[in-house]
């Protein structure tokens, strides 16, 4: 190296030293850029949503409530109308302990759930109310929907802004709320729990019977622009006469045997439904045949049915087991349950285990709700109605199994279990015709309430 070069070569060690600082600093930008563009303030918008804590601003406004057809008009709606969730129904079930109130949407929304005190000294109820975003009211009316159940005095809805609909819940009394969406159809399920106080007077007044255990269920209250039928909101019924043919079903003293009494009650109850509901029915079998219990729902869903109700009397090893029963399809863990759908389900191609799979694929698309509904309704009904008819009767209430004849079923479905045919007295009366005309009246008066309290969901 001679003395001439060597300013070259200082020049050259110098960049070779600068250059990892370099690079590290290009690489390093992209990170500052960032850095910078999230330390932007957020800009406020001009028109922010209504405070939450104004308490005496809770109510949906008095022209708020309007059809969709009117919100039509409006130039800051129309445009978006289509995006919107639109509120299609309400429906109410009451049960011992807590109120369940469902909100039936067209499609997702989000929603905020807000509990305000009461006011003693004001007279103010403790209140919920629930604003569902980005929704539109399909509903038409100005009133609210009384409830009276001792727990939730009434219910107001209405829309509160551009794209909020609100739900107020005034409370006789609140102890706690639980809120959830659920899909297939959606629908914004509230459970409020308190303490229930007596019905009110006005509440009396209201056509609605309690079952036994005090629970009540008044369901889709729709709003119908017009009068729905006096006698019910139900079309087509399918009557399920379990077992039949080689399967006898349970045996009773003197060889009674479950297939022939379940048949009988179900032509009979079918000609009163006929006759004074003005609906149609549909027998899944008409004499002594056998069906198999999978070809019992593919008939009711082929038939398009509102209901289905399969017919059952019950039996025992022990002798003195007695009273009545109605099951809903789910999942349980009561060894008595297990047992007796074990019993209904052998003659099915599938077991347990099966149902259980099948049962955790389609819980989503199961009418649960109005299923628990339509067992209550049924339920009390034959309680009150044997027991004019036999004096003491013992009440098991409504229970869930996992019986094969009601999966697949794509409307309220039940099984109901009338009497112990195991018993001495409940089997001796079940076979007599006095006793089943009895206990026909009381299903027939158990599905006309649920049919006039639980019109079918239609929407506006």
């Amino acid at each position: 190296m001679t003395w001439k070069n060597a300013p070259y070569l200082y020049f050259a060690g110098a960049l070779l030293f600068l250059l990892p600082f370099e690079v590290s600093w290009f690489r390093a930008r992209p990170a500052l850029a960032q850095k910078q563009k999230a330390e932007v303030p957020r800009k406020e918008p001009a028109n922010p949503p209504p405070s939450r804590s104004d308490e005496s601003d809770i109510a949906p406004r008095s022209d708020a409530l309007r059809s969709v057809d009117e919100e039509r008009k409006d130039p800051i709606g129309a445009a978006t109308l289509s995006d919107k969730a639109q509120v299609t129904g309400l429906r109410f079930l009451s049960w011992k302990g807590y109120t369940r109130i469902m909100l039936d949407l067209s499609q997702e929304a989000k929603y905020e759930v807000r509990r305000l005190k009461e006011d003693p000294a004001k007279g103010v109820p403790p209140r919920i109310y629930v604003d569902v975003m980005g929704a539109r009211l399909a509903l038409v009316s100005k009133e609210p929907v009384p409830v009276n159940d001792g727990l939730l005095r009434q219910v107001r809805l209405g829309q509160y802004s551009a794209d909020v609909v609100r739900v107020v819940l005034d409370m006789n009394s609140l102890r706690d709320h639980k809120t959830s969406l659920l899909a297939n159809p959606y629908r914004l399920v509230i459970d409020v729990y308190g303490q229930r106080a007596e019905e009110s007077a006005a509440a009396k007044e209201v056509a609605r019977t309690p079952t036994t255990d005090g629970r009540r269920a008044v369901a889709q209250v729709n709003i119908p622009s017009s009068p729905a039928p006096a006698t019910s909101g139900l079309r087509k019924i399918v009557l399920d006469p379990g077992h039949g043919g080689k399967d006898p079903g349970a045996i009773g003293a003197g060889g009674i045997a479950e297939k022939d009494i379940v048949l009988s009650i179900a032509k009979k109850l079918a000609a009163k439904l006929r006759k004074e509901m003005r609906v149609e029915v549909v027998l899944t079998r008409k004499d002594d045949r056998f069906v198999e219990l999978e070809d019992r729902t593919k008939l009711a869903n082929k038939e398009n049915a509102d209901l289905f109700i399969s017919l059952h009397v019950n039996a025992s090893e022990n002798a003195e087991a007695k009273g009545i029963e109605t099951y809903y399809l789910d999942n349980t863990t009561d060894e008595a349950a297990i047992r007796l759908a074990a019993r209904e389900n052998s003659t099915s191609r599938k077991n347990i285990s099966d149902l259980q799979f099948i049962l955790s694929d389609m819980t989503q698309n199961m009418k649960l709700e109005d299923s628990i509904t339509l067992a209550h309704r049924l339920q009390g009904s034959m309680v009150a109605g044997m027991g004019n008819a036999m004096g003491d009767v013992r009440d098991l209430g409504v229970k869930k199994a996992l019986f094969y004849v009601l999966v697949g079923a794509r409307m309220p479905s039940v099984l109901v279990e009338m009497f112990f045919i195991s018993h001495r007295s409940e089997g001796r009366a079940m076979n007599q015709a006095t006793y089943q005309d009895a206990m026909v009246d009381a299903l027939f008066e158990g599905i006309q309430k649920y049919g006039q309290s639980n019109l079918i969901a239609r929407t506006l």
